[in-house]
């Protein structure tokens, strides 16, 4: 009895999207053939609702680590898919979750589409569902991804929170623009505007109720997981600072060696601010200290990685400015990455929450 083929495992598949980092920046292309190789080593289905993913912090926190540092573009991507697993796994059972094992069975990856300008998308009850009409904002994945999570306000509803619905964008009233996007890095995640005009959803298809989106911890807390991936994002640029410097004979400099070593210890730090983030956001039943920690942990991760950017750059010098040094390539995408929205808003979150506890976390 011979024994079924194996499919590729998460050492092939960040061999695989390392390889084809720079040809898909190059091309500033949604990376098709990498999210399907995802599918075909079940990191799409492991993600999903019932999946063990997202069962374990620790594991998905070295996922993510790991395929941001072969890709921060596919680990972006990748995170939006679990991003909108967590949601259907603790709000929207059912519907949502069997459109989502469907997609992923297809080798087709998840998103979660909540920025826009202006109002935004409106949802309008009809009998059997909804319609959806108006502008999302840098949505990655627009014109690739075939069923996101999009929130969208409530037809009359006066300031009623968002609901949460997963379109089918092949459905007649969409639309998107993908040349809006022409962001120095994250050119792979073929992010874009999208529209839509009178775009009916089913109602199998609503996730949750009205404000669970915006819900404490998994809107603020959840950001653990874009620490994730950005931390491996670091982690390759200490590992290519490294490089240079030692194929260049600059490590025997001690100026050099300083701003690495300085480098080195900041990744440390964050390393540890992200490991404990995860785990505070899997076994604290406290949602606002979950909020609270996570909000720090971004203001922190963000110094302590453009930290190690400018010590990379001054470093390594020119070379690391110009393509196709994957350095220069990862420190665009790391650099745009880190505008994260509301990050200002975040570190003042974390600080009411810390001055009356005298500037400490609860253990």
């Amino acid at each position: 009895m011979t024994k079924p083929a194996l499919g590729p495992t998460l050492d092939d598949v960040t061999a695989r999207l390392w390889e084809t980092a720079e040809p898909i920046d190059a091309a500033a292309c949604y990376p098709s053939a990498e999210i399907a190789l995802l599918g075909e080593a079940g990191l799409l289905a492991a993600a999903l609702p019932d999946g063990p993913l997202l069962a374990h912090n620790d594991h998905l926190r070295d996922t993510l680590m790991r395929i941001g540092a072969a890709s921060l573009p596919v680990g972006r991507l990748y995170e939006g898919h679990v991003n909108a697993a967590t949601l259907v796994r603790t709000y929207g059972a059912g519907g949502p979750a069997a459109i989502l094992a469907d997609e992923a069975a297809h080798g087709r990856i998840s998103a979660v589409w909540n920025a826009e300008r202006g109002d935004g998308p409106v949802a309008t009850r009809i009998s059997g569902g909804w319609t959806i009409a108006g502008r999302k904002v840098h949505c990655s994945g627009a014109g690739s991804v075939r069923r996101p999570v999009v929130t969208a306000r409530i037809a009359e509803a006066g300031d009623a929170p968002a609901l949460m619905l997963l379109p089918d964008m092949t459905a007649p009233g969409v639309a998107s623009d993908l040349a809006v996007w022409r962001a120095s890095g994250m050119r792979a995640t073929a992010t874009g505007t999208v529209m839509f005009d009178g775009v009916f959803v089913a109602d199998d298809a609503v996730i949750g109720e009205p404000g669970d989106y915006y819900r404490s911890p998994l809107f603020s807390g959840g950001a653990w997981r874009v620490l994730a991936v950005q931390l491996g994002g670091l982690q390759r640029i200490l590992a290519l600072h490294a490089d240079a410097l030692i194929r260049s004979g600059r490590e025997r400099d001690p100026v050099f060696r300083a701003r690495f070593a300085a480098a080195a210890g900041g990744f440390e730090l964050a390393r540890l601010s992200v490991a404990e983030a995860a785990r505070r956001a899997q076994v604290s039943e406290d949602p606002a200290a979950i909020d609270a920690y996570v909000d720090g942990a971004r203001g922190q991760f963000e110094t302590l990685a453009l930290a190690g950017v400018d010590a990379a750059r001054r470093n390594v010098g020119l070379r690391s400015f110009i393509a196709p040094d994957p350095l220069d390539r990862v420190v665009r995408d790391l650099e745009t990455y880190l505008r994260q929205p509301f990050l200002d808003a975040s570190r003042d979150a974390a600080a009411g929450y810390l001055l009356p506890r005298a500037g400490c976390y609860p253990s």
